[in-house]
């Protein structure tokens, strides 16, 4: 284990509220003493990136004396990481705070939605720890300030006294549409890729799409890698057919990649953050690549790259495009992006030599918009928040002009606990079926998930409804890409659009002519 020191430039130190402003917080070496470790604790967290980064404020319950902090280490949860040392001569005033942005250098850690923090003195003793589950809307501290246990607190208060969370009556919200779900962790078959089914129990799993042709695409943001699942539908079980770790178009970098969906002529268009081997500097970008057909795995490089920071603004390098989804019909063929930080969804329409045009904004009521998926056969994009926002999702619809939504919240399925999930993509597809002896064709809707935190050892979960009315007709060999049967058992997959004037019929007639990708 190596230990990080801490460079100049990302301290910062402030006198608690009610102390007296303008009084230097590093004091002359007469008034400073080492710090006993019950003076010394952490008291505040930012796990999901500010405007530039993660960070841990320590607080000095000592009131007379300032204190001396030096050679004190910080570390996450992860036993891989090596702990920051804090450097030479750094003090904390007397009632003061001291924070540390954690991911600002490529050596140091970000922090997780299920992580821990642990502080230890320049002897190496315990001092003080927390461990919490799922980003924090705010932040992760101490109420009452200092001294009282950890939770969520009311608001975001880096080097100040932290603020009690205001008790608010819960949003109400409409049960999830395609609810009754059994949802259980994916299963994956031994794969071509070098044997990558197990990365799927770790951490940092985001953006999910289901192509046409029932293939899933799963990115992750830690490792930028890409991977492309093969479905078995007799099975029930997905298989790795290719994996990649991506990289930016001139081949360099670690493309911090969260959202993922299948384009144009089967492209790939990846929403990423920032560089990974650049952490601390935001990149809010689309990335777009080809996947080849002559090998399955090895790196794979972007084709283009399309800068949004223009529309994003300024925000944290961990707070940037989160999701992303093709929308082919909308404004002539589009993109629906989702910015983590700002809880908005940027529709554009992405052009040659990088060009960016936006035709629409949308702000979301969510705190941070963390997956996207668009319904071909209803016309409808489902925006969706983590467990930071309980799981909720709203619909929108194209009205010819843009996407509109009548403002229902659907709360997370039934049977999913409140997880991390940063990736849903949804797919309809035909089943066999058997109806007076006669062999017929059903629709049923196949759902998948990716937990950012990989809770219980899961980072994909996925579910698949009941069939629909069995269908016998006079042909029955029904392609496996075309939407065959009827959707009127499928009420509840449908039911959600009445309140955008859309009927089951009117999207019936439609489905001879569609592609079964409709749902994602």
């Amino acid at each position: 284990m190596h230990l990080r020191p801490v460079t100049s430039g990302v301290l910062t130190v402030a006198l608690a509220v009610g102390a007296a402003t303008g009084i230097a917080a590093t004091v002359s070496p007469a008034t400073v003493s080492a710090a006993p470790a019950t003076d010394v604790v952490i008291n505040e967290v930012e796990s999901n990136g500010d405007a530039v980064g993660d960070w841990v404020e320590l607080a000095n319950l000592d009131t007379e004396q300032a204190v001396d902090i030096s050679g004190w280490t910080l570390v996450d949860g992860d036993a891989e990481h090596d702990p920051i040392v804090i450097p030479e001569g750094t003090t904390i005033e007397s009632g003061g705070y001291w924070s540390i942005y954690t991911d600002v250098d490529p050596d140091y850690f970000g922090l997780g939605g299920n992580d821990s923090v642990v502080l230890r003195d320049a002897g190496g003793e315990l001092a003080d720890s927390t461990t919490w589950s799922g980003h924090s809307p705010t932040t992760w501290g101490r109420v009452p300030d200092m001294t009282g246990g950890f939770a969520v607190t009311g608001e975001s208060t880096r080097n100040a006294r932290n603020v009690a969370a205001v008790e608010e009556n819960p949003v109400a919200a409409s049960p999830w549409p395609f609810d009754p779900l059994t949802i259980a962790p994916v299963a994956l078959d031994g794969d071509s890729a070098g044997n990558v089914a197990g990365d799927f129990a770790g951490d940092d799993m985001s953006g999910v799409d289901i192509a046409a042709d029932g293939a899933a695409h799963v990115v992750n943001n830690g490792t930028g890698t890409l991977y492309v699942l093969d479905y078995d539908r007799a099975a029930n079980t997905y298989s790795v057919a290719q994996s990649f770790v991506l990289k930016y178009p001139d081949g360099s970098g670690l493309p911090d990649s969260e959202g993922v969906t299948v384009g144009p002529n089967g492209a790939l268009f990846v929403a990423t953050e920032r560089n990974n081997d650049a952490s601390s500097t935001s990149r809010p970008s689309v990335l777009r690549f080809a996947l080849p057909t002559d090998r399955d795995s090895g790196t794979l490089v972007a084709t283009d790259e399309y800068s949004l920071s223009s529309l994003t603004g300024q925000i944290g390098a961990n707070a940037g495009l989160e999701a992303i989804e093709y929308l082919p019909e909308a404004f002539g063929g589009a993109f629906a992006v989702g910015v983590e930080g700002t809880g908005k969804v940027h529709f554009v329409q992405l052009g040659a030599g990088g060009a960016v045009t936006e035709v629409q904004t949308y702000t979301s009521p969510f705190t941070g918009v963390m997956a996207l998926d668009y319904d071909e056969v209803a016309g409808v994009l489902r925006v969706l928040c983590d467990e930071v926002c309980e799981g909720r999702s709203l619909e929108m619809a194209f009205d010819g002009t843009e996407f509109v939504t009548d403002g229902t919240l659907y709360a997370r399925p039934a049977g999913m606990a409140n997880l991390a999930n940063e990736g849903f993509a949804a797919h309809r597809e035909t089943v066999e079926c058997t109806l007076g002896g006669a062999t017929g064709t059903a629709e049923r809707a196949r759902f998948l998930w990716a937990d950012d935190a990989a809770a219980d050892g899961a980072g994909l979960r996925g579910a698949v409804t009941e069939p629909g009315e069995c269908t016998v007709g006079d042909d029955n060999d029904t392609d496996d890409d075309e939407v065959g049967g009827s959707l009127g058992d499928l009420g509840p997959v449908l039911g959600s659009l009445g309140g955008f004037g859309i009927g089951v019929g009117s999207v019936a007639e439609l489905l001879p002519s569609l592609p079964v990708k409709a749902l994602g």
